[in-house]
C-alpha cells in the first residue's frame, strides 16, 4: 500500500506531554495510509519506551543546537506522499479535517497546508495566541528543512490548503516569575548565531524579536524588529515586512508615553504602505493608543477606517488567507478581546465628545445575540450607565428596539412571545428599568422575570439582585435559578455596595423567601445584619441586639447544613470561621448580661482573631462595655435610680422656679455620678442657656 502521509515529531525527554501528542495522531494512523516517525533527541528511557509503543520508526538523534539537522533525519526517512512535522509538547484538538482532506481526495489540489498552532500564554488556557503554522507539504526532491532555530521547510508551493485544525502548544507558558527562562536562554543565542552567519535572512531577526519579547527585554525586540525591515526593504518581502511593521507597532505602544508611538505607527501606515490585514492591526492599536491619550476624535476617525477595511476584507474572503502570515490572521483582528475592545475604545471616545450617533454607530456592532462575549463588557456599560445617564441608556433602548423590530417582536411582547428567539438580557433589563423609573412596574415585570429566567451571568445576576431590592421586586425567581453557595456569594457582594438606606427593604425580601427558601433567607439576613452593624453605627442597646440576631442567624445557617453532632464545641475546630465567631460571640454576650465583663472581653477579643472582618464593630462593642464600666447608673440598683429620679425631678423644679444656686449644686452632685444620662444632660444645657445672661 502506498504512503499518503508521513508525520514526522521531535521528541526530548518531555514525557508529560508526549503521550497526549501521540494520543492525539491515533485517527490519522487508522484513517489515512500513513507512517509516524519519532526523531527522539532525548536522554530518558521512559520516554523512548512510550514512543516505542506508538511506532517501529524510533530514531535516535544526538542533539547539536540544531532544529534542522533533527528534522531533516526525519524528512530523509519518510516515504509518504505528504510530509506533516511536530514537536512533542503539541498536540490536536481534533484531526477529522485533516482526515477529510487525504479521504476525499482532496489533497490532490493542493500542494501545502497550513493549520492553526495555538500558543498558551498560562496553564489555565484562557490566554493565548493563534499562529498559522506551515507544517503540511508535498514531498519533492531536494526538500529540506534549513535554520537551525524555528526552522522552515523548502520549498513551499502553492496552492496552499488553510486548516482550522488546531494544535495546542504550551510550550511558551511562563513557570516562574523569570519567565520560561530555559527556552530563551536557549533560543536567543542560536539566533544570535544565525543572523552572524546568515544575516539576510529575515525570519530569524522575527523570531529573535519574538524571543527578546517573551524574555522581557522590549528594548532588544524592538531593535530586532527594526534590523529585519531594513533587510525586508533590500528583499522587498511583503509578508516578513507586514509581520514586522505589526510587531514593531505592539512594541514601541509599551514604552512611555503614547505620542511618540502614535507617531511611529501613522508613519508606518503612510511609508511603504502595508497590507490591508496588517493595516487592520495597526489601527486596532493606534485607535486603543488615541483614547488613551485622551484623542477622541482621533480614535473615532480610526475606528471607521478600520469598521470600512473590515467590511471590504469579508467581502472578498480570499483576502484573509493571502494574507496571513504568522499569527497576524483574521483570528487575530477578530478575536472577541481585541475586536471589541477596539469597538468599545470607539464608542467610549465617542461619548466622551457627547457624539451619540458615532457612539451608536460602534455599539451596535457588539455582539448582541452572544451572551458570552458580551457579558465580558456589562461592568463597563455600567459605568457608562452611571457616567453619561439618560443619554447612554437611550442609545441601549434604541439598539434594543432596532433588534426587535429586525426579528419581528414587538417592543412590548409578552415572554411566550420571545420562544426559540435569543434576546439581549443586558438591553432587556435596560427596557425593565426604565419602566420602574417611570413607575410603570407592573409593566417592567415580566421583562425582569425575563432576565432572572435567561442569565447565569455574575455581573447581570449582581445588577439584578441589586435591582429587586431597590425597586422592591420578588427576588424569589433569583434564589430559585441558584445554588446556595452561589447565591451566598452573591448576596455578600451586592449587600456589600448597597447603601445603608435601603436595610429595610432588605428586610423585606429576607421575610419574603424564609418560607420557601429557608437557607438562602439566612444568607440574606446575614448580610442585612452585618450591613446594620457596620453602617448602621448602632448604639448599645441595638448594637448588642443586633449582633446577637447576627450571630443566631450564621448558627441557624449551620445548623440547616450540617449534622448536629458535627455541631457540638468540640468539634468547632473544623467548622467555617464564621460559625465559631457566632458561638464565641454569643457566649461573650451572654457573660455582658451577666455582668462578667472580663470574661466578656476576653472572649470578644478571641472572637477579633477568628473574623477580623468584624474588627469593627467587636472594637466598638468593647469600648461602649468600657465606657459603661465607669457609669454607676448601670451598677446602682433599684434604690440608686429611684433616689436619682427623685433628684432630677427636684432640679427641675428648681431650674424653673428660678432657683439656680441650688439647682446648680444638685446638677454638680448628680452629673459625675450619671455622666450618661440623656435626661440630664439635657436639663444642664437648659440651665446654661437660663443661667447664660
Amino acid at each position: 500500500m502506498d504512503i499518503t502521509l508521513t508525520i514526522s515529531l521531535l521528541s526530548s525527554n518531555r514525557r508529560e506531554s508526549l503521550e497526549r501528542c501521540l494520543d492525539s495522531l491515533k485517527p490519522l494512523l487508522v484513517k489515512i495510509p500513513s507512517e509516524l516517525i519519532i526523531v527522539f533527541t532525548g536522554t530518558d528511557e521512559k520516554v523512548l519506551e512510550i514512543a516505542q509503543k506508538y511506532t517501529p520508526q524510533v530514531m535516535t538523534f544526538e542533539w547539536c543546537d540544531d532544529f534542522s539537522a533533527a528534522r531533516n533525519i526525519g524528512l530523509k526517512a519518510a516515504q509518504g506522499e505528504w510530509f506533516l512535522y511536530l514537536d512533542d509538547d503539541e498536540w490536536f484538538d481534533d484531526v477529522e479535517e485533516i482526515c477529510q482532506f487525504f479521504l476525499s481526495g482532496e489533497y490532490r489540489h493542493y500542494c501545502c497546508a497550513h493549520y492553526i498552532q495555538r500558543n498558551y500564554e498560562d496553564w489555565n488556557g484562557t490566554k493565548y495566541s493563534d499562529f498559522s503554522a506551515f507544517r503540511m507539504t508535498r514531498r519533492y526532491p531536494g526538500s529540506c528543512f534549513y535554520g537551525a532555530i524555528h526552522e522552515e521547510l523548502s520549498p513551499r508551493i502553492a496552492p496552499c490548503k488553510y486548516f482550522q485544525t488546531c494544535v495546542h502548544h504550551y510550550g511558551y507558558v511562563k513557570d516562574t516569575e523569570n519567565g520560561n527562562i530555559s527556552k530563551t536562554s536557549r533560543n536567543i543565542p542560536m539566533l544570535l548565531r544565525a543572523i552572524e552567519n546568515q544575516p539576510k535572512q529575515v525570519k530569524n531577526y522575527i523570531q529573535l524579536a519574538k524571543e527578546f519579547d517573551l524574555a522581557g527585554n522590549w528594548k532588544a525586540a524592538e531593535e530586532y524588529c527594526r534590523k529585519g525591515l531594513s533587510v525586508c526593504r533590500e528583499s522587498s518581502d511583503l509578508y516578513s515586512t507586514g509581520w514586522l511593521k505589526a510587531y514593531l507597532s505592539y512594541l514601541v505602544s509599551k514604552k512611555p508615553g503614547n505620542i511618540p508611538a502614535i507617531s511611529e505607527i501613522e508613519t508606518l501606515l503612510t511609508r511603504e504602505p502595508p497590507t490591508e490585514l496588517i493595516r487592520l492591526a495597526l489601527y486596532q492599536q493606534l485607535i486603543h493608543l488615541c483614547a488613551e491619550e485622551k484623542e477622541p476624535g482621533k480614535a473615532v476617525g480610526y475606528g471607521h477606517k478600520f469598521e470600512k477595511l473590515l467590511k471590504k476584507m469579508d467581502e472578498d474572503g480570499k483576502l484573509w488567507e493571502q494574507q496571513t502570515y504568522g499569527e497576524f490572521s483574521e483570528h487575530y483582528i477578530k478575536s472577541p478581546e481585541r475586536l471589541y475592545n477596539t469597538r468599545m475604545d470607539c464608542a467610549a471616545c465617542a461619548m466622551e465628545m457627547q457624539d451619540w450617533a458615532d457612539a451608536l454607530y460602534f455599539m451596535k456592532l457588539f455582539p448582541w445575540d452572544t451572551e458570552d462575549i458580551l457579558q465580558r463588557y456589562y461592568s463597563v456599560f455600567e459605568k457608562w450607565r452611571k457616567t453619561y445617564n439618560e443619554p447612554f441608556t437611550d442609545l441601549l433602548l434604541q439598539i434594543l428596539e432596532d433588534i426587535m423590530n429586525d426579528s419581528g417582536i414587538s417592543l412590548y411582547f409578552d415572554v411566550n412571545e420571545a420562544s426559540g428567539v435569543s434576546l439581549p438580557v443586558y438591553l432587556l433589563f435596560q427596557r425593565a428599568l426604565a419602566y420602574f423609573n417611570k413607575g410603570q412596574k407592573n409593566e417592567g415585570l415580566s421583562l425582569f422575570t425575563y432576565c432572572i429566567m435567561h442569565t447565569d451571568n455574575e455581573c447581570l445576576r449582581q445588577l439584578l439582585l441589586k435591582e429587586a431590592i431597590y425597586h422592591q421586586v420578588s427576588v424569589i425567581p433569583l434564589a430559585a435559578q441558584m445554588a446556595l453557595d452561589i447565591w451566598n456569594e452573591l448576596v455578600g457582594k451586592v449587600v456589600k455596595v448597597l447603601p445603608f438606606s435601603l436595610n429595610d427593604r432588605l428586610q423585606v425580601c429576607v421575610k419574603e423567601i424564609e418560607t420557601r427558601y429557608p437557607l438562602h433567607s439566612l444568607c440574606l439576613e446575614k448580610q442585612r445584619l452585618e450591613q446594620k452593624l457596620s453602617k448602621g453605627f448602632p448604639l448599645w442597646d441595638g448594637l448588642t441586639e443586633d449582633l446577637e440576631n447576627y450571630c443566631i442567624c450564621i448558627t441557624e445557617f449551620y445548623k440547616g447544613l450540617y449534622r448536629e453532632d458535627w455541631l457540638k464545641k468540640e468539634n468547632s475546630v473544623f467548622l467555617p470561621a464564621e460559625y465559631r465567631f457566632a458561638r464565641i460571640a454569643l457566649t461573650a454576650l451572654e457573660a455582658l448580661k451577666q455582668e462578667e465583663i472580663p470574661e466578656a472581653v476576653r472572649l470578644f477579643g478571641d472572637a477579633f482573631h477568628i473574623n477580623p472582618d468584624m474588627s469593627g464593630v467587636i472594637t466598638e462593642l468593647i469600648r461602649q462595655t468600657v465606657r459603661r464600666l465607669g457609669d454607676p447608673a448601670l451598677h446602682g440598683g433599684t434604690e440608686f435610680l429611684q433616689l436619682a429620679s427623685q433628684m432630677k425631678e427636684m432640679l427641675r423644679t428648681l431650674l424653673y422656679a428660678n432657683q439656680t444656686e441650688q439647682a446648680a449644686e444638685i446638677l454638680n452632685q448628680l452629673l459625675p455620678i450619671i455622666p450618661e444620662d440623656l435626661e440630664l444632660i439635657w436639663i444642664r444645657q437648659e440651665f446654661i442657656r437660663r443661667t447664660r445672661s
